[in-house]
């Protein structure tokens, strides 16, 4: 028999034993669990990851600086995580976690570098924001597996702690009641952080798709939604639905007027005043900007080009001297469009068309400079008039955005208006100038220039009217700026007018032929004109004769 200090001593080195081995499955237990909680770190820092690039333009109140230092930070604090966790022996889950990681960065850096360079969040951003949320979901889903690993093993551990407690108490009862409460504390500590990172993933998940500004449902939450409407297999099964684009106008006016705070505020009155007015089928969101959206369910016995003019209605006010519309575009889902991309690419072609088709200030004034146009001579009015078509078609061919197409029609139509400033003898004399008279013909650029100028809706092509008797050679007038200094727009209205006038009778001298004009113009393209206008030129007429306009 062993003696009392023997059987002390045994039970001691057992009691020792017990307690190493437990101690050092309570250690795995508490790896695996601070694992589970640094996953769930990540899965935060990965949601707060996808929003930070939308937050980059500066024409939605964004700042590219902000939002370049939120995306660094997020992603090295990912970066950080995940490699502590490689340290130790990660589950399998872990190892495809850097791709589409990798995938999704370099898509939100795309979105990050259109918003910091002021391009709009168009369709490009659309697809770039669905492949980057998959890549997200695909992420997540291998965190959400890890976790359930170090689940696995934490519980493994957790059972082997409470085995090695209970024989443990036979021997050591007082010892070892220390350790199973410390176990049991360290659990509760466990599910307590767990439950509070659960509460911060949801809140996180809910700020991602919240427009802060308006509360509104934002962009990412539109595409998640129309995602899940264009799903591969939601098929027939998908209810008939209207997508409404809605671009405030009037906004600019309004904001430069009672600046910005005044301007977010009605922005989240009128987004508050969507929101009341779409319900049942119909969701509200902003999109950035002065941009909403609506997706109205096609239920029957509901008219949704009706709630789409709601929606108008609820994005309209008029106060304090200002008048706020909206211009809209809608397309039909799945009617007219059988894929995300080309349902919002739809809507925003729609909406442009009819707020470019509205009465606008532009309009106007040019209207007003016409007219004295018209005042001065018919002819006159009618040569401009043709001058602007050609020169829209010469743009539209050279691949030039629409806006700037738009521009340089405007500033066509009205580039000669400084002549209206010319005394009518000049104007109308049956022959060549002499050197006063042309001296004094030559200040017209210079002039309506600075005529367009004085109409703030016409400002932007003052620069085009004032340069479009600039020679590429560099002795034109009225500022002699040579080649590629002249602005493109300047260079297509000085061949466009000189193909016009060459095709048309003058006071002066008879009208040429379309191969003769085609000709005059090759012959002084490097001198007066621009060579690759010249050649786009005359394969527009060539192609559609005098009425290129048409092409």
């Amino acid at each position: 028999m062993f003696g009392k200090k023997t059987s002390l001593g045994v039970v001691l080195v057992l009691g020792i034993a017990a307690v190493a081995a437990i101690l050092h499955l309570q250690g795995g237990a508490t790896q695996s669990t601070n694992a589970q909680l640094s996953l769930a770190e990540v899965k935060v820092e990965l949601n707060a990851l996808q929003s930070a690039p939308f937050r980059a333009n500066p024409k939605t109140g964004g700042s590219p600086k902000l939002a370049r230092s939120q995306m660094d930070t997020e992603m090295a604090a990912i970066t950080r995580e995940l490699a502590a966790l490689q340290a130790g022996s990660p589950p399998k889950a872990l190892d495809g976690v850097q791709t589409p990681l990798n995938s999704d960065y370099t898509a939100l850096e795309q979105i990050y570098s259109m918003g910091a360079y002021g391009l709009s969040y168009g369709p490009a951003a659309d697809v770039l924001a669905s492949q980057a949320g998959r890549s997200a979901n695909q992420v997540t889903r291998l965190l959400d597996a890890a976790s359930r690993a170090y689940a696995r093993r934490a519980a493994d551990a957790q059972a082997k702690v409470t085995d090695g407690s209970i024989a443990a108490i036979t021997l050591l009862l007082a010892a070892f009641a220390f350790f199973f409460l410390r176990s049991a504390a360290a659990h509760e500590t466990a599910e307590r952080l767990a439950r509070e990172n659960e509460r911060l993933l949801a809140a996180s998940r809910e700020e991602a798709l919240t427009d802060a500004l308006t509360g509104l449902p934002n962009r990412r939450a539109l595409v998640n939604d129309l995602s899940i409407l264009f799903a591969p297999d939601a098929g027939a099964a998908a209810e008939p639905h209207l997508l409404g684009l809605f671009d405030l106008d009037g906004f600019k006016q309004y904001n430069d007027t009672f600046g910005h705070p005044a301007g977010d505020a009605l922005l989240t009155r009128l987004g508050r005043r969507l929101a009341d007015a779409m319900s049942g089928g119909a969701t509200a969101y902003r999109m950035g900007g002065d941009e909403f959206c609506v997706l109205v369910s096609s239920r029957p016995g509901t008219d949704p080009f009706a709630i789409a003019g709601t929606a108008a209605t609820a994005l309209s006010e008029a106060g304090d001297g200002v008048i706020i519309e909206c211009s809209y575009g809608t397309a039909s889902i799945p009617a007219e469009a059988d894929s995300m991309e080309e349902a919002l690419r739809l809507v925003d072609h729609r909406l442009y068309d009819r707020k470019t088709g509205r009465s606008s200030a532009s309009r106007q004034s040019t209207d007003v400079l016409v007219q004295v146009l018209r005042e001065r001579g018919a002819d006159l009015h009618g040569h401009l008039c043709e001058v602007a078509q050609l020169a829209a078609a010469t743009a539209r061919a050279m691949h030039m955005p629409h806006h700037e197409v738009k521009r340089i029609e405007l500033a066509a139509e009205l580039h000669d208006v400084g002549q209206a400033a010319m005394p009518d003898a000049i104007l109308t004399k049956p022959g060549p100038l002499d050197d006063t008279e042309r001296e004094i013909m030559r200040r017209h650029p210079k002039i309506g220039g600075r005529i367009v100028r004085a109409a703030p809706a016409l400002a932007r092509t003052a620069d085009l009217v004032r340069a479009s008797h600039e020679w590429f050679d560099g002795t034109g007038y009225p500022d002699r700026i040579p080649g590629q200094a002249i602005p493109l727009g300047a260079r297509i209205i000085s061949v466009c007018d000189a193909y016009v006038r060459m095709t048309t009778r003058q006071p002066y001298q008879q009208a040429r032929s379309a191969a003769e004009a085609l000709a005059e113009l090759r012959r002084c393209a490097g001198s007066q004109f621009d060579p690759a206008v010249v050649e786009v030129v005359s394969e527009l007429v060539g192609h559609h004769g005098r009425r290129a306009e048409a092409a």
